[in-house]
């Protein structure tokens, strides 16, 4: 009785409606609550769907994983083996142009590319709003109408109303609609699964070329921080 009620009736209802996300993850999942106990650290749902073969959940010092505690246990008594957890990113000198490893660091560390990514967009959000109240008021209240958090997620997880107020905001703003379509680019990398790794490489290139061309200070600078991904 307590599994399904914990793990269909909490994890897999609340865990896609209420709560809090670490992860852009292509779909509703949410954390419900930052200490995992009531059923092994499921309760960090969006940290499970963004890492899904991660032995480990909690993902942010203030989140509990009493599941993580258990293995770790285990695993001192020889009776488990961690064979995978989520990647934690390692940034290097920004090299001057993305080389095959700095792809396979970015694809290894996607949802915290995108995390970072999402920061930049609602630091241009606040700036533009900031810049439209002096120049043109009606744009800044058209602009407001939608909230940072909608211009960084995926477009799959957006109801049809959201689809709607977005379409009808971004004119309002060049530099936000580019940064939207840059970010749905940027997702695109490593979702070409038939591509090969070499033309995977040079489409990154190419992304970080026309960011650093782009005359957005914010978009310029993730491109400078995407390459130091190692």
């Amino acid at each position: 009785m307590w599994i399904p009620f914990w793990a269909a009736g909490v994890i897999n209802g609340i865990g896609h409606y209420w709560g809090y996300r670490h992860w852009p993850t292509a779909d509703a999942s949410t954390n419900i609550f930052p200490v995992g106990i009531l059923i092994g650290g499921e309760e960090l749902h969006n940290n499970h769907h963004a890492y899904p073969t991660s032995a480990r959940l909690s993902a942010k010092w203030y989140e509990f994983d009493i599941g993580w505690l258990y293995i770790r246990v285990l695993a001192a008594l020889g009776l488990a083996q961690v064979k995978h957890v989520a990647p934690r990113p390692h940034l290097s000198a920004a090299k001057p142009v993305v080389d095959l490893q700095t792809l396979q660091a970015v694809i290894s560390c996607r949802y915290d590319v995108l995390a970072r990514y999402a920061k930049s967009l609602k630091t241009i959000y606040g700036e533009e709003i900031a810049e439209l109240r002096r120049s043109a008021p009606d744009e800044a209240r058209a602009l407001r109408s939608l909230r940072p958090r909608l211009l960084a997620r995926d477009e799959k997880t957006l109801r049809e109303d959201e689809r709607a107020r977005l379409a009808a905001a971004l004119p309002k703003s060049r530099t936000l609609q580019t940064m939207v379509a840059m970010r749905r680019e940027l997702a695109a990398v490593w979702g070409r699964s038939t591509a090969s790794r070499e033309q995977l490489v040079r489409q990154l290139q190419d992304w970080c070329e026309r960011a650093d061309a782009s005359g957005i200070r914010s978009l310029a600078e993730f491109s400078q921080q995407l390459r130091r991904y190692a």
